[in-house]
């Protein structure tokens, strides 16, 4: 992956589209951290996809939780706990 520093990305934006049309992710850095990515619409549509699926499987998990008299706790509990919040 081509990293970018932030500084540079308005002169280079045509190019970093361009690459990411060809599904090539760039990296954008300001002041040495990796802040940002640019990547193409098939892995965006990928990232959401997965995203569904996880949001499917915990929303099972917590069905199946409810079911179970031990201690429940939410959807959003359970997203906040891995992260997803």
């Amino acid at each position: 992956m081509n990293a970018i520093a932030i500084t540079q990305v308005r002169n280079e934006l045509s190019n970093i589209v361009n690459r990411a049309f060809f599904n090539e992710r760039t990296i954008i850095a300001k002041k040495g951290k990796n802040v940002a990515a640019v990547i193409g619409m098939e892995d965006l549509e990928f990232l959401k996809n997965l995203d569904d699926a996880e949001d499917m499987v915990l929303a099972e998990m917590a069905d199946e939780a409810m079911i179970d008299p031990g201690e429940n706790i939410s959807l959003q509990e359970m997203k906040k706990h891995f992260g997803r919040c």
